[in-house]
């Protein structure tokens, strides 16, 4: 509106010069006319939202929604206070560009009256953007990395916040049209994989698939380390890029002597890891494929050579992938890191393996330790919705009697979409374990997240926090797959708790749940793995089936001293999904 005004004005300076230039005296020659400067208005704040989206790197397929007062002032007034907890009153002007759906893609910009007010914004919306990366934790990864380099940026009364695949540009293209300089160069959208940046290092995944599975007795020899040349009882070495279609991350190999200790390098290698970082999670899938063929091959070799104990050892050797990486895998247990991989690719505790293997393999500390459990952060209760469960006492008590016809509304309509769920994934003869997994594939292939949930605009439907979402709609948060998946273990005969905690430590509410299998508790998340196979694909494998509780509290909290503990390492049985 202050550019119309703008413009009006000086179309009225050309019409009156004009009629000036009509009243000069016979002769007289006109006065050449005085240069018109161009406008010194500030652009608006949505001429300021536009030109940090050109260079913000948003892809193209990426759906997004403009709010500004022109278009709909209300639904904009909403969204501001529901993100800034500023009222109308409180600025002038505001234009917002969102994602839709699973996207944490976001530009705001705000006017504010004074300056003072606008430097008070700045340290509310960096607690946004750490908000924001906490409500796309274990949901969307990726969105939850975008949202954690997000930045605010603010030129006097004037105040961005940019999360977008290119936050420093966007931010530099804030300050340079608001001071009427040349913007950026934009930059090229790119495919949510190219933009792909790792948590870790390769060297810390290789160590950790070393440490905690495929060669668990490695901390005992911590000491015998050793770097460059010495190589006197293990190495681990890194090569760059070799210009081709794909990178080396790490190999480790290792041969054992007479006593079945771990000895120098040899060239008749036994064990083998090696762990690769592809440019897709199509080339992780194909490269796993020509290392299986590899390991096949070796196989071979051995076995024409009569050496059975090797070509044993190749037989039992595993290729996998999980999104991008993939790890080539020959030990005596192998199944354990295959079963490990995937888990381990997306953990933040994955950072720093290395060093903390070189300094001692001493685990992360939290920054807030619970005093019992210095592992673990401490649990305070985000209580920030409603985390109460659904009552499913009265379907529990129609299935025990095989009568559901006292059942009615949602009621009825959960306990017939259960009992045709366990008529399809339940047989006759199963273990508790394959109870569980049936149930748990069953939910993570078929309900999807309720994203209404991560916006601050929509209103996500309370079914969606229970057994209606979970079983009929399919359609859920957090809760309602948690009690989904009881409901399912409960009506099978499998004990199960649901537990109300938190994640991102401890400043949001989640739930999952303890199953327990042939007396051991274990804990499963199944919230996680279902966002994980929406993100990444029917390939991905599960990572949050039967943890111990010390692996589920690298990142969820929970009431520990008055929950069951989950102490088994067996994993319960439970395959990885293929």
């Amino acid at each position: 509106m202050k550019m119309k005004r703008a413009v009006s004005v000086l179309l009225s300076l050309v019409l009156l010069l004009s009629c000036l230039s009509g009243c000069r005296h016979p002769g007289e020659q006109p006065e050449p006319p005085s240069p018109i400067s161009e406008p010194t208005e500030q652009l608006s704040v949505q001429e300021l939202a536009e030109a940090v989206l050109s260079v913000s790197g948003k892809e193209d397929t990426l759906e997004i929604e403009r709010l500004n007062q022109e278009a709909d002032a209300d639904r904009l007034a909403a969204y501001i206070e529901a993100v800034c907890g500023l009222a109308p009153e409180a600025w002038e002007d505001a234009a917002v560009i969102r994602g839709m759906g699973a996207s944490a893609f976001e530009i705001v910009v705000l006017r504010l009256e004074d300056e003072d007010a606008a430097e008070e914004l700045e340290p509310a919306l960096a607690e946004y953007l750490t908000a924001r990366e906490g409500a796309f934790t274990g949901y969307a990864p990726a969105e939850a990395e975008m949202a954690s380099k997000g930045q605010v940026r603010r030129e006097e009364r004037t105040v961005g916040l940019f999360i977008c695949p290119n936050p420093e540009g966007a931010a530099a293209a804030f300050s340079a049209a608001y001071k009427g300089e040349e913007l950026p160069a934009p930059v090229e959208a790119k495919p949510t994989e190219e933009a792909f940046t790792p948590l870790f290092e390769l060297k810390d995944l290789l160590h950790r698939l070393l440490l905690e599975a495929a060669c668990p007795e490695w901390p005992d020899m911590e000491k015998m380390w050793t770097h460059g040349a010495d190589n006197k009882s293990a190495t681990g070495w890194w090569v760059p890029d070799d210009g081709g279609d794909w990178t080396l991350g790490g190999v480790t190999e290792w041969g054992l002597d007479e006593d079945g200790n771990v000895s120098e390098i040899t060239q008749n290698v036994e064990y083998e890891v090696m762990v690769y970082l592809m440019d897709s999670a199509e080339e992780a899938s194909d490269w796993a494929d020509n290392l299986s063929r590899r390991l096949e091959e070796q196989e071979e070799k051995y076995r024409q050579s009569g050496d059975e104990v090797k070509a044993e050892l190749l037989a039992n050797g595993r290729a996998v992938s999980s999104g991008r990486y993939v790890a080539s895998i020959v030990s005596d247990h192998t199944e354990d890191a295959v079963h490990l991989f995937p888990r381990i690719v997306n953990d933040p505790e994955t950072s720093g393996y290395f060093r903390r293997y070189i300094d001692g393999l001493q685990p992360a500390k939290p920054a807030d330790p619970d005093p019992d459990y210095p592992d673990r952060v401490r649990f305070v209760p985000p209580n920030e919705e409603d985390m109460s469960l659904y009552d499913t006492s009265a379907i529990l008590a129609a299935w025990e009697k095989g009568d559901p016809s006292g059942l009615s509304g949602d009621d009825r309509e959960i306990y017939d979409a259960a009992e045709a769920i366990l008529a399809e994934i339940i047989k006759d003869g199963m273990t508790e374990v394959e109870k569980e997994i049936a149930a748990y594939g069953w939910l993570v292939n078929n309900v999807d997240y309720d994203w209404t949930h991560q916006d601050a605009l929509a209103e996500t439907d309370r079914r969606s926090y229970g057994p209606y979402g979970g079983l009929v709609d399919r359609a859920a948060v957090c809760l309602g797959y948690a009690v989904s998946f009881q409901l399912l273990m409960d009506m099978s005969g499998v004990e199960c708790l649901t537990i109300v905690g938190a994640a991102f430590n401890s400043t949001g509410d989640h739930a999952w749940n303890m199953v327990k299998l042939d007396g051991e508790w274990y804990c499963a998340d199944v919230t996680w793995d279902a966002n994980g196979r929406e993100q990444m694909g029917g390939s991905c494998e599960w990572r949050y089936l039967n943890l111990t509780s010390d692996e589920m509290g690298r990142n969820h909290q929970w009431d520990y001293a008055n929950t069951p503990e989950a102490t088994a390492e067996d994993r319960g049985g439970a395959a990885v999904q293929e």
